[in-house]
C-alpha cells in the first residue's frame, strides 16, 4: 500500500511498534509518500505531522529534506538518509544515517539515540547524542559533536570536533578530533590518530593505549601497554600495567608507575615518574631550572644533550658508565655536575646506570650513605603511586557521576568536570615545582658540602674552606714550599671531595706569579705545635676505596715525602690548623 500526505515547511514523522525494517529518505517535494504491505494500526496525519503506530511489517518513506523523524519501539533495522532530525530510541536492528541535519539552521542534536541493541552507523551530521547504550559496534564518520553514554563492543570515530564517551565496551579507535576527546572506560585497546590540537582525556583503558599526536594527554589507568607521540602540552598518566613508550612532549610528563620497560625520548619539561619496574631509556633536553625524578627497577640508560647544564644525583646498585665516568661497585650515591647545573636530575636505579651522549662532567663523586636521598626517592614513588590511583578514580567518577538524562546539558557537566579536573592537576603541577626547587636549592646547599670523619671528629668542607686551603697552598707554594699546592690537590682528590657545582671566585688582588724552579728544600725539623694532635686518624671511617689520581696533571712521579713535609711547613708557618693538617695528611695516605 501506498499513500501521500501533503506538508508544509517543517514535517514530522512519529512512528511507533513497527515490527519491520524502516528506510527512509529525503527528496525535494513538499509531500511524504509511505509505502508498506502488512497492517497499520494507526495512520494519519495532524497539521505538520504524520502518525503510524503498530505496522507489522517493513516501511518506506520519502520525505521532504527538513522532516524530523521520530521512532519508537522498532524490531527491525533502521536505514535514513537526509533529513533534519532524527530521534530513535529502542531499537533492536542495525541502524544507519547519512547525512542528517546537514542544511538545519538548529543542529544542536541532529540525531538522538536511546537504547539501540544493535550495530551503528552514522556518516556526516553535525551533532549526535546517544543515552542507554549501544549493544554492539558503533562507527561515526564526519559528525562533529558526539556524545556517547555507553557503547557495547568496538567503537570507531573519524573526524570529529568535541568527543565525550562514558563507556566503551571492546576497542576505541579515534582518528581526526580537532578540539578534545574524553572517555570514562574503555575495555579493550585505544588508539588516537591524527589529533594534534586535541585535549585527549582517558580513564580506564583495560588493554593497550596508543596515542599519535595530541594538545595534552590525561590518562588515568592502562592494563596492557602505553604509547604516547607528538604531543604538544603536558601529559600525566596514572599507572601504565605494562611497557610506556612517551615521545615527543612539549610540557610536563607525569606518571605514576609503569610496570614493564620505560622508552621517554624528545622530552622537554619536568619529568616525574613514580616508579618503572623495569628498564629505562630517557632522553630528553633537560632545560635550564627543570627537575627531572624517577624510580627504576632495572637499568637505566640517560643520553644527555650537547653542552649539558645538568647536575645529576643518582642511587645506584650496579655500575655506573659514561664519558670520563667509572664507578664499579655497587650500592653507591653517585654525585655529577655537567656544565652551570642548571637542570636536575635525581634517580634512583635498581640496575647499571649508563650516561651518554658529549660532555664531561666537570665535578663527579661517589659515597656509600643512601638514607637521605633512598627517602625521597620513595617518597616520589609513594606520592607518584597515589596521584595514579586519584587520577584513575577521579576521570572515572567524573564520568560515572554526569546524569545523562539531561540531555543537551550533560555534555557541558562533563567537559566542566574535565576542566576542573585539569585546573587540580595544572595546581598540583605547580606545587610540585615550587617543591622542586625548594629541594634543588635544598640539594645544592648540601651537594656543595663534604664531610669527612677522623676517629670521632667529624669535618665539614664547605667550598669556601676547600679553596681557603688551595689558597694557602699557592701561596706556600709560590714562597718556596716545593709541592704545596700538589699536596693539597692530591690529598683532596684522594678523599673523593667534589669540585663544588660552582666555579670558586677568583682570589682578589694581584695573580700569583707562576711558581719558578726550586731545588728539593731540605727536611724541616719538627716544631712542637707540629706534633701530630692527640687522637690523629689512621683511617677514615666509611671511607670508598681511594682510586690513585694525578693531582697536579704533571707526567712526574708523584713524591709522597716532599709533599708531606709540605703540609708539614705549612702548618708550621700557621697556614693551616693542625687539625686540616692531619685531614690532609691522611688524604695523602
Amino acid at each position: 500500500m501506498q499513500q501521500t500526505f501533503p506538508t508544509s515547511n517543517e514535517p514530522r514523522v512519529i512512528m511507533a511498534q513497527v515490527n519491520g525494517d524502516l528506510s527512509v529518505r529525503g527528496w525535494d517535494r513538499q509531500s511524504i509518500q509511505i509505502e508498506f504491505d502488512g497492517r497499520v494500526s494507526d495512520l494519519h496525519q495532524e497539521g505538520d505531522t504524520l502518525m503510524v503506530i503498530d505496522c507489522d511489517s517493513d516501511i518506506e518513506l520519502m520525505v521532504p529534506f527538513n522532516t524530523d523523524i521520530r521512532v519508537t519501539q522498532l524490531d527491525g533495522d533502521v536505514s535514513i538518509t537526509e533529513v533534519r532530525r532524527v530521534h530513535l530510541e529502542d531499537i533492536n536492528g542495525d541502524v544507519e544515517l547519512e547525512d542528517i541535519g546537514v542544511n538545519a539552521q538548529s543542529t544542536a542534536e541532529a540525531i538522538a539515540l536511546i537504547n539501540l541493541a544493535a550495530d551503528v552507523s552514522v556518516k556526516n551530521a553535525p551533532a549526535l547524542r546517544s543515552r542507554g547504550g549501544i549493544g554492539a559496534d558503533a562507527a561515526l564518520k564526519d559528525v562533529a559533536v558526539v556524545e556517547i553514554e555507553a557503547v557495547g563492543a568496538d567503537l570507531a570515530l573519524t573526524n570529529a570536533e568535541t568527543v565525550v564517551i562514558g563507556t566503551v565496551g571492546a576497542d576505541l579507535d579515534v582518528e581526526d578530533v580537532s578540539h578534545a576527546l574524553s572517555c570514562g572506560n574503555v575495555g579493550g585497546d585505544c588508539k588516537v590518530e591524527q589529533s594534534a590540537d586535541a585535549q585527549i582525556t582517558l580513564g580506564n583503558i583495560g588493554g593497550d593505549v596508543e596515542v599519535d599526536g595530541a594538545a595534552s594527554i590525561q590518562l588515568g589507568s592502562v592494563g596492557g601497554d602505553c604509547e604516547l607521540r607528538d604531543v604538544q602540552g603536558a601529559v600525566e598518566v596514572g599507572n601504565v600495567g605494562g611497557d610506556g613508550s612517551i615521545t615527543g612532549v612539549g610540557g610536563n610528563l607525569q606518571v605514576g608507575n609503569i610496570g614493564g620497560d620505560a622508552e621517554l625520548e624528545g622530552l622537554q619539561g619536568p619529568i616525574e615518574v613514580g616508579s618503572i619496574g623495569g628498564d629505562l631509556n630517557l632522553e630528553a633536553t633537560f632545560p635550564a631550572g627543570s627537575q627531572a625524578r624517577l624510580n627504576v627497577g632495572g637499568d637505566a640508560r640517560i643520553t644527555l644533550p650537547d653542552n649539558p647544564n645538568l647536575s645529576i644525583r643518582a642511587a645506584v646498585g650496579g655500575e655506573v658508565s659514561g664519558q670520563s665516568i667509572s664507578f664499579g661497585g655497587s650500592g653507591n650515591l653517585v654525585s655529577l655536575v655537567y656544565g652551570d647545573g642548571s637542570a636536575n636530575i635525581e634517580v634512583s636505579v635498581g640496575g647499571d646506570l649508563d650516561l651518554r651522549g658529549a660532555g664531561n662532567p666537570r665535578s663527579s663523586s661517589m659515597s656509600g650513605s643512601w638514607n637521605d636521598f633512598g627517602n625521597e626517592m620513595a617518597q616520589l614513588g609513594r606520592e607518584m603511586g597515589k596521584l595514579g590511583q586519584d587520577l584513575g578514580r577521579e576521570l572515572a567518577s567524573a564520568f560515572s557521576g554526569i546524569n545523562w538524562q539531561k540531555g543537551p546539558n550533560w555534555g557541558d557537566e562533563i567537559s566542566r568536570k574535565v576542566e576542573e579536573r585539569v585546573r587540580r592537576a595544572q595546581r598540583r603541577a605547580e606545587e610540585k615545582a615550587r617543591d622542586a626547587e625548594r629541594r634543588a636549592h635544598h640539594m645544592g646547599e648540601r651537594a656543595s658540602r663534604v664531610r669527612v670523619r677522623v676517629n670521632a671528629r667529624e669535618w665539614q668542607l664547605d667550598p669556601e674552606r676547600l679553596e681557603r686551603l688551595k689558597e694557602e697552598a699557592r701561596k706556600a707554594s709560590a714562597e718556596g714550599v716545593s709541592r704545596a699546592l700538589e699536596a693539597v690537590e692530591r690529598a683532596v682528590s684522594n678523599l673523593r671531595v667534589p669540585t663544588p657545582p660552582k666555579p670558586p671566585t677568583p682570589p682578589s688582588g694581584m695573580p700569583v706569579p707562576p711558581v719558578p724552579p726550586v731545588s728539593p728544600v731540605t727536611p724541616v725539623t719538627p716544631v712542637s705545635p707540629v706534633s701530630p694532635v692527640s687522637g690523629q686518624a689512621n683511617h677514615f671511617e666509611s671511607r670508598s676505596e681511594s682510586t690513585a689520581q694525578q693531582g697536579n696533571g704533571g707526567a712526574d712521579e708523584p713524591n709522597l715525602e716532599q709533599e708531606r713535609e709540605a703540609i708539614l711547613r705549612m702548618i708550621a708557618e700557621g697556614r693551616i690548623s693542625p687539625e686540616e693538617g692531619d685531614l690532609l695528611l691522611e688524604g695523602l695516605g
